[in-house]
């Protein structure tokens, strides 16, 4: 069996000491002392206010980014952003940390929701609630037209301290061949997996149903919200994953494991290597990565399209995943100012179109779905459509203090089950003793 725990795992207690946080808030921005030029009230003579951009996009996202960049500096005279590639993501989230305690912090970063809550906590990042209203940002009809499920994303005691960007869902994709083999149409149900996976195994099939990534994690939530669980509430973070309809849920899935039905990846990584090759006639993956699958299905010869994730007693939900922006404290105002400035250009409907269809991450807002060159992109790649559909119903994860502990503790849980056959019941309430615990410990 698959070994979850050897992913990569941030901890949000590993961040550094809460005093050098506060510091570093508390202190001058290493770049501030660029960020006004002349200080006469000439305003023609004013050189733009320099707002420091991390990120940790790469390949063809790197190339998206910095030409967005070049068209937002090209827009206006106001403000410069200068964008510094920080690697990967565990890189990206290093060098914050260690900046932290140098207080030699960005104007902004891409920020992971989860990472969010503890920066903000420790003072790092400001509430966005009035800066996202006033000159440089948003006009309430601008706010509503963002997909809700993506505001949620990074709140802190009833605060907004981050913005989607880089945002992708869960997608099925499905195979044809082996579809059309089983005299099957695309699952909309999980009892129609489960029937899909019986005729397989019946007939001595070595391929699987249904093929989940090693860290399965947001299947298992998604399964356990549609069965009715609360999990872990927004507002109140109270947890709900012990309870009858979350036992329900994983052991649905192992359920499907045990009997043949689905696999997870493996030695492979990911599970987008087998569906390519064949050996599974769903997989349930990122939208983000659909290149992933697209090029390798091509050289198998593998007919594949996507579709959206099955329902669960026939709800449909979808979790959200991916980056936000963040801006930090220690910026000064006007950098602030001119952070929000930046983020909404990132979002408007043409912005935010070409940035999914250059990297595969799904628009921000839902007038981008008006944009006519999206249109187009969308009728000639049809395997982006079904992340779209889901965006009206989906959902982001409860981000919380804490909250790269807790998942750490999700993982090694699921890992348990799946390796060592742990009990179902038993170790989701050792997971939501541990989980109030690290609730009550840093909230």
């Amino acid at each position: 069996m698959t070994n979850l725990s050897g992913y990569k795992k941030f901890v949000g207690g590993a961040l550094v000491l809460a005093s050098a946080f506060t510091l570093a808030a508390c202190g001058n921005n290493g770049n501030n002392s660029s960020n006004g030029g002349d200080s006469s009230s000439n305003d023609e003579n004013k050189a733009p206010v320099e707002l420091t951009f991390w990120h940790a996009m790469n390949g063809p996202h790197q190339e998206e980014i910095t030409k967005l960049v070049t068209a937002f500096n090209d827009s206006q005279d106001d403000y410069k952003v200068v964008e510094q590639n920080q690697g990967n993501y565990d890189t990206l989230q290093q060098s914050i940390m260690a900046a932290g305690a140098s207080g030699d912090l960005p104007t902004l970063a891409q920020i992971t929701p989860g990472n969010a809550t503890d920066y903000a906590k420790n003072g790092l990042l400001v509430a966005l609630d009035d800066l996202m209203t006033g000159d440089t940002g948003f006009s309430q009809e601008e706010l509503d037209d963002i997909y809700p499920g993506f505001l949620d994303s990074s709140k802190y005691d009833g605060k907004t301290y981050a913005f989607p960007f880089s945002k992708s869902t869960r997608i099925m994709y499905y195979n044809q061949s082996i579809l059309d083999e089983y005299d099957v149409e695309v699952p909309k149900t999980w009892d129609e997996v489960v029937a899909l996976g019986e005729k397989m195994t019946s007939n001595s099939d070595d391929r699987v149903a249904m093929g989940f990534e090693n860290s399965f994690e947001m299947e298992y939530e998604t399964i356990a919200k549609q069965a009715g669980a609360k999990f872990i509430e927004p507002e109140t973070l109270e947890t709900d994953i012990a309870g009858d309809k979350s036992v329900e849920a994983l052991q649905f899935v192992m359920d499907l494991i045990d009997k043949g039905y689905a696999r997870t990846a493996g030695e492979d990584g990911y599970f987008s290597g087998p569906f390519a090759r064949g050996e599974s006639a769903l997989y349930i993956g990122s939208s983000a990565g659909v290149s992933h699958v697209a090029e390798p299905a091509e050289e198998s010869g593998i007919e594949w399209r996507t579709a959206e994730i099955p329902t669960y007693n026939d709800s449909q939900l979808t979790l959200f995943a991916g980056n936000d922006l963040g801006i930090f404290s220690s910026a000064s105002e006007e950098q602030q100012a001119g952070g929000m400035a930046f983020i909404k250009f990132l979002l408007e409907p043409a912005n935010t179109a070409e940035w999914a269809m250059a990297t595969g991450y799904v628009p921000i807002r839902k007038s981008a779905q008006d944009e006519q060159d999206y249109k187009d992109y969308i009728a000639e790649h049809p395997e982006y459509e079904a992340a779209n559909k889901e965006l009206a119903y989906g959902q982001s994860e409860t981000s919380f203090v804490g909250f790269g502990q807790f998942r750490n503790v999700l993982l090694e849980t699921l890992d348990n089950v799946l390796s060592n056959n742990a009990d179902v019941k038993e170790s989701l309430q050792s997971l939501e003793d541990q989980t109030k615990t690290i609730i009550t410990d840093n909230n």
